[in-house]
């Protein structure tokens, strides 16, 4: 009885300790995301968004009717067009190494600058693609699954100058992977392999996975470092904390005028 009695009290006071708390999740203010670049001999493109509270399950929504411009150091200008809701092309300006931009955004609400210098390219040496069934594991055999698909893009890092890269996975025209950026620190002057992983057990023989190097500015380096690091999502809408931004009079985003280099693997 004793030992009934004693069990009855502590259960008496474990559910007196039990208490029901309600946290409120304030709504932030819909802020405005910039994703941003010009690449090597391409037009600029600039998406627009607003970022949504945690507690909304709407479509992140675009932001129209933007005036956009950009200029470069060489005095061209131009306003971009809105070719779709949000996302805003040059027709006349493209990237050219070397060249510094800077874009304007004026909306109903702010206005935002930035200003970004193409660097120098440097070209991929070789590309491989291998089929594993975990990263470095190895090809499959027989039946064995293997949804595992290791990149191994190779370059090299020229010297003395500081260089930083970003690589952009795609799979099927859709991009996959976009914090994949690299610095020279430890590797400057030296021959780097970049090793990227794609996971996707339902692709087949036909299927396309493409890589396309950056080579880019630090400021744009410390952003898509500060996504990875802060949980933020590759498109650089509202994260947990927010990253690095090279944005004047906005918080969220960034603009990067980057080389660019694609090569595409079809798989067998």
């Amino acid at each position: 009885m004793k030992k009934l009695l004693y069990i009855f009290v502590i259960s008496i006071a474990l559910v007196s300790c039990t208490e029901v708390i309600d946290i409120d999740i304030n709504a932030s203010n819909p802020q405005l995301v910039v994703e941003g670049g010009i690449g090597l001999n391409e037009p600029a493109r600039i998406v627009l968004t607003r970022s949504i509270s945690l507690d909304q399950s709407i479509e992140i929504p675009f932001e129209e009717n933007a005036d956009v411009e950009i200029s470069d150091n060489e005095g061209n200008s131009e306003k971009l067009l809105e070719m779709s809701p949000g996302i805003y092309f040059s027709s006349t300006i493209k990237g050219v190494a070397g060249r510094t931009y800077n874009i304007t955004i004026n909306t109903a609400k702010e206005t935002i600058t930035a200003l970004s210098a193409m660097p120098a390219q440097v070209r991929i040496d070789t590309m491989t693609v291998e089929n594993s069934i975990y990263p470095g594991g190895g090809p499959p055999v027989g039946n064995q699954p293997a949804p595992f698909y290791e990149i191994r893009v190779k370059y090299t890092d020229p010297e003395p100058e500081t260089n930083f890269y970003r690589f952009l996975v795609t799979v099927n025209g859709v991009v996959t992977s976009r914090n994949n950026v690299y610095n020279d620190r430890l590797t400057n002057g030296n021959q780097v392999e970049a090793f990227l992983i794609v996971f996707n057990s339902e692709l087949k023989a036909g299927d396309s996975i493409t890589v396309e190097m950056q080579c880019i500015e630090k400021p744009v380096f410390e952003y898509f470092s500060s996504v990875a690091s802060s949980g933020g999502p590759g498109g650089g809408t509202s994260s947990p904390a927010n990253p690095y931004t090279n944005l004047k009079g906005a918080i969220l985003g960034y603009f990067s005028a980057h080389t660019v280099e694609r090569k595409t693997y079809l798989l067998q």
